[in-house]
């Protein structure tokens, strides 16, 4: 049951520099922008995932083409539109090194500077339009390659804001420190990749961040006396979330259920007892039923068939195990594989990520023996674990003979973001665990951080040497055929510089948050009187 009035917050002890709100996520957004920044910069144009059609729908959406003209039927993705040139350009600009990892770049030509207007075709003219509409506003005045560059960094620009109001959330709200650490472990080099370049995956994926770390701040901790400003944050978390791509509805649905389920019917009720929580009901609702009136009126999951489709006399005991098969690839793609999937991080980068998430996921289970919340807690972080491992499976599975194996590990992070965060929110509710971080925390913060970046950095070194010299090309790459502009050595040490700082501040805020930390249940969270079995059960 809740307690009566939360006790009064402590006085933080903190930096000078990090007196002030607006200071702590002005930090924030620079850091973040710069190592979104940095992958937008370093890597060749239309060298990531589908960006030739994203870019080519960005400059359309911009015009007034919300969908463009039906190529044969509605349930077709294709539509066509007509954008100036540079931005419809593909062709020799990707297949030159398109899945040829041992190919450098420098066989791209050069994007012509044209402002001719010409018809293209876009497998993704029926996706919801929000982000190309803010994204491709630079094509409007800038129509080169520069163009095509100020479009990443206004997608940059776009997800460091998400990344940095989720570490702002923490900073601010939660007595949990070490929640910044599950952040930088849930934004893997793929999530930072993704975000710097015209995709909406990485807008999503930073929305999705956004949402999983304030909402377990504001039901895990704030149920009871939620501040108005973190739920509007939540809000408008899961207001861009939900609008974000053709599944984001359904991701949002499955982070409210998951949150829901890990705080417990009374903490839930507690917080739609809250006028704040009441008057974020309807604008919410009306931006789901956008979403969902979009999606369904003009096909948004009608996907561009696999050119191998799956015959129909294969049978669900066959498919299932192969499709199955396919995770590992996928929790691999989650981590970092970059370029059209052409391009893989080193085997270091992904052990070490699968051992900070693993030992979050762990540490939960060992909570669970303790009592009735923990096993709650428990439950829902493993239910979330399912989801993300078979959820691609069965959504595969459902259209695997009409389209065959379209999926890629970038669809399901906007739920497997959640896991760190999710384990690290519920485990920090434990009072041995809380004093455990003010002692310890900064330690755990430093070492956390410098791995994940020295990981983050040896990914994004292989990249730039991908491109460079190819895959097989020799570890010093400075010299090679191609180059990003200004050169790769100053691309490696910004991708060194900004790496650190975020490293760094993470460790700052953690230390700020440990040392301010006191004894008991956080301000504005619920306690659970147990003196009975059947209120522990609640």
């Amino acid at each position: 049951m809740i307690e009566g009035t939360p006790a009064a917050p402590a006085r933080l002890r903190t930096a000078p520099w990090l007196e002030g709100r607006g200071r702590v996520l002005l930090v924030c957004v620079v850091v973040t922008f710069a190592n979104f920044a940095v992958w937008s910069w370093a890597t060749p144009l239309f060298a990531a995932p589908d960006e030739p059609t994203q870019v080519a729908r960005a400059a359309a959406v911009v015009r007034g083409e919300l969908v463009g003209a039906t190529v044969g039927s509605d349930r077709n993705a294709f539509t066509t539109v007509t954008v100036p040139a540079v931005f419809a350009e593909d062709g020799p600009l990707v297949t030159c090194f398109q899945f040829r990892p041992d190919v450098p770049a420098s066989c791209e030509p050069r994007v012509p500077a044209s402002r001719r207007t010409v018809p293209v075709e876009t497998y993704v003219g029926r996706y919801p339009p929000l982000y190309y509409l803010i994204v491709g506003l630079p094509s409007l005045v800038v129509q080169t390659a520069r163009g095509i560059y100020l479009m990443r960094l206004v997608s940059a620009l776009l997800d460091a804001v998400l990344v940095s109001l989720a570490l702002f959330a923490v900073v601010r709200w939660s007595k949990k420190p070490l929640l910044l650490v599950a952040v930088m472990a849930a934004a893997t080099p793929m999530a930072w990749f993704l975000g710097g370049v015209v995709n909406p995956s990485g807008f999503e994926i930073a929305a999705a961040l956004c949402l999983w770390t304030s909402g377990a701040i504001l039901v895990l901790e704030h149920a009871a006396a939620p501040p108005p400003g973190l739920v509007a944050l939540v809000a408008s978390a899961f207001a861009v979330f939900v609008l974000a791509r053709p599944l984001s509805p359904l991701w949002c649905a499955i982070a409210v259920v998951v949150l829901a389920a890990a705080a417990g019917w009374r903490r839930v009720w507690a917080l739609l007892a809250n006028r704040s929580v009441q008057w974020t009901i309807p604008p919410l609702a009306a931006c789901s039923a956008l979403a969902l009136l979009w999606i369904l009126s003009e096909h948004s999951l009608d996907l561009t068939p696999s050119t191998a489709r799956v015959p129909r006399p294969e049978t669900f005991s066959h498919l299932v195990p192969v499709i199955f098969a396919r995770t590992p690839s996928w929790l691999e793609q989650m981590v970092g594989v970059f370029g059209w999937l052409d391009t893989t991080s080193p085997v270091f980068t992904y052990a070490l990520w699968g051992v900070v998430v693993g030992a979050l996921v762990i540490s939960v289970w060992v909570r669970a023996v303790r009592g009735a919340r923990e096993a709650r807690e428990a439950l829902a972080v493993a239910a979330l674990v399912l989801a993300v491992v078979l959820l691609p499976v069965a959504i595969v599975y459902s259209q695997v003979h009409r389209l065959g194996i379209v999926w890629q590990g970038r669809d399901i992070m906007p739920l497997a973001v959640g896991v760190p965060i999710l384990a690290v929110a519920v485990a920090g509710r434990d009072r041995a665990l809380r004093r455990l971080h003010g002692r310890v925390t900064a330690w755990a913060a430093a070492s956390v951080c410098a791995a994940l970046g020295v990981a983050g950095f040896a990914a994004f070194f292989e990249a730039l040497r991908r491109y460079a010299v190819g895959v097989d090309g020799p570890i010093d790459f400075l010299s090679g055929p191609w180059h990003p502009p200004l050169g790769s050595a100053a691309a490696l040490v910004a991708a060194f510089v900004s790496i650190a700082a975020l490293c760094v501040g993470i460790f700052l805020f953690a230390t700020a948050r440990a040392r301010s930390s006191i004894s008991g249940p956080p301000p504005g969270s619920l306690a659970l009187r147990a003196p009975t079995s059947a209120q522990r059960v609640g």
